[in-house]
């Protein structure tokens, strides 16, 4: 009897056969397989071991064939069928092992897209709820407090009298805020563009015409608030230092060192338009919010700059979290906080009495009022910006600004500012600066990095005539609104934090940055 091995079609020299296919194999080469491949027998997945494994002995002996000379024809067939029968059995391992590679590639991909559409559809769940939960807030508002109440202490601590004159107050606040905006949507809609508005021609050739440095302390660099008076030669600005300073462009001087906070001052506002003797309002991440009233030296005709200053009338201390940002009332009469706990608040403006507080279930990072005083324009740090109404308390309208970036400081809204035309509300990112049209809830304009080859946003900011967008990235972007015309790009300083528009007819732009720097940019004389 002879035996041909399964590896090499060869007679073996010395023949083993395997007890679970049956197959005869060479030892030696069979040995060789084994060690090489996770001891697994050929063309099979059995584990095969050495106990697996049974010699054959023959009697007599096989004699191995004499090996072919490949020189004559036969020989030759021979040597070609052998090398034929084993590039087909190449070929099929090659196929077992292509079609396995490709049911494993399919599965993985039927996996993939499965957890995709969960992961979507979990989403499209999250924002349902937050919606449904949002408008309950607001049906309940609504229902259990028509009249809202201001925070308060407990009410088993408010005696009659007390109650009474808080409720006056709130009541006083809503007939002020609702004379204020139809005086101003009366005024909006007879309004037309002044004659003398600086043109866009002149913005096109505008350029930086004047630097100013050595602001704030080197210790701790940097302006992060910035506000003009009316006539834009008094600049207050509040910085990492933990002070607010008065700068005058007219005697080139700092007049006024405010300092009390034991943090970054986030927000620094005049009061009443600004000036020598107008009041200031201050916000810090020390949680608390300062007022402060102009010496009695603050004069035009004052000369010695030692008595002059600001000096403190009160300190707020409603919010428990660090004070993201403040916004004036159009009355001049109240203005509004928020605090990074999602807790918001409107003071009187003369005491800093909380007249209307509440909160929101985000953190706040920004906080501006509607150019009519009725509504408050929140920026959240996960991404959203709504409008609140303050009388109903509930929000009207809920913005998705970047609720979908990966990044929580990309998620973060670093700019709010409402147009003087009362619909047009742009909102800034770190990737993206849009223009919502509050009439439809949705954008109508947007700007991304690529868009103005920027490497982060960090500002934008409408004119007090509605007709210019500025847009503050590491250069300003000058845009006319009609059509978002791109104007002029004025170069600035990698560092640049923040901007502002110089009065009513738009003469000029000052922006503050990182290095304790202000920069000052003037259209074209016309």
């Amino acid at each position: 009897m002879s035996f041909i091995c399964s590896l090499s079609g060869e007679a073996p020299a010395e023949p083993v056969v395997s007890t679970k296919t049956g197959r005869v194999y060479e030892k030696r080469l069979l040995q060789k397989y084994l060690d090489e491949n996770r001891q697994r027998e050929p063309q099979t997945d059995h584990e095969l071991s050495s106990d697996d494994v049974i010699p054959i002995h023959r009697d007599p002996p096989t004699v191995k064939p004499r090996p072919p000379t490949l020189t004559s024809i036969p020989a030759l067939l021979s040597t070609f069928q052998n090398e034929w029968d084993a590039l087909v059995l190449e070929t099929f391992s090659l196929k077992q092992q292509y079609q396995q590679v490709r049911q494993e590639l399919s599965q993985a991909l039927y996996q993939n897209d499965a957890a995709c559409r969960v992961v979507a559809r979990l989403m499209k769940e999250r924002d349902d709820a937050r919606q449904a939960l949002a408008t309950l807030q607001a049906q309940v508002s609504a229902f259990e407090a028509p009249v809202p109440q201001p925070s308060k202490p407990d009410v088993m601590d408010v005696d009659a009298g007390e109650e009474s004159v808080v409720v006056d107050a709130v009541q006083a606040y809503y007939e002020k805020a609702a004379e204020t905006a139809k005086t101003l949507s009366k005024s909006r809609v007879k309004r037309e563009v002044p004659a003398d508005l600086t043109s866009a021609d002149a913005w096109k050739k505008a350029k930086e015409s004047a630097t100013i440095g050595s602001l704030h302390t080197t210790t701790k660099p940097g302006i992060i608030s910035l506000d003009l008076d009316q006539s834009a030669a008094l600049l207050l600005t509040g910085g990492n230092d933990n002070h607010a300073e008065v700068y005058s462009r007219t005697t080139d001087t700092v007049i006024g060192t405010l300092k009390g906070h034991t943090k970054r001052v986030t927000s620094a506002l005049w009061l009443a338009g600004g000036g020598l003797s107008a009041s200031i309002i201050t916000a810090s991440a020390d949680k608390s919010v300062r007022l402060w009233t102009a010496k009695p030296a603050n004069s035009e005709e004052g000369k010695d700059v030692r008595s002059m200053g600001w000096t403190k009338k009160n300190i707020i201390k409603h919010h428990t979290s660090e004070v993201v940002g403040l916004s004036i009332h159009p009355s001049a009469e109240y203005f509004a906080s928020a605090a990074a706990d999602g807790t918001w608040a409107v003071h009187e403006t003369e005491t800093g009495d909380v007249v209307v507080s509440g909160s929101l279930d985000s953190p706040l990072s920004q906080v501006a009022y509607h150019p009519d005083g009725v509504f408050l324009g929140l920026g959240t740090s996960d991404g959203f910006a709504k409008i609140f109404d303050l009388k109903q308390q509930q929000v009207l309208a809920t913005l998705d600004v970047a609720s979908t970036c990966e990044s929580e400081e990309g998620r973060r809204v670093n700019g709010l500012h409402f147009s003087e035309n009362g619909y047009y509300f742009a909102t800034v990112t770190n990737t993206e600066v849009a223009v919502w049209d509050l009439r439809k809830q949705k954008k109508t304009q947007s700007w991304s990095l690529e868009d103005l080859s920027a490497e982060r946003f960090v500002d934008a900011r409408f004119d007090k005539s509605g007709k210019y967008l500025a847009v503050a990235a590491q250069d300003i972007h000058v845009f006319r609104v009609k059509g978002w015309l791109p104007l002029v790009t004025l170069p600035c300083a990698d560092t640049l934090q923040i901007l502002e528009w110089v009065g009513d007819l738009s003469t000029g732009i000052i922006a503050a940055c990182l290095e304790n720097s202000i920069h000052v940019y003037e259209p074209a004389a016309q």
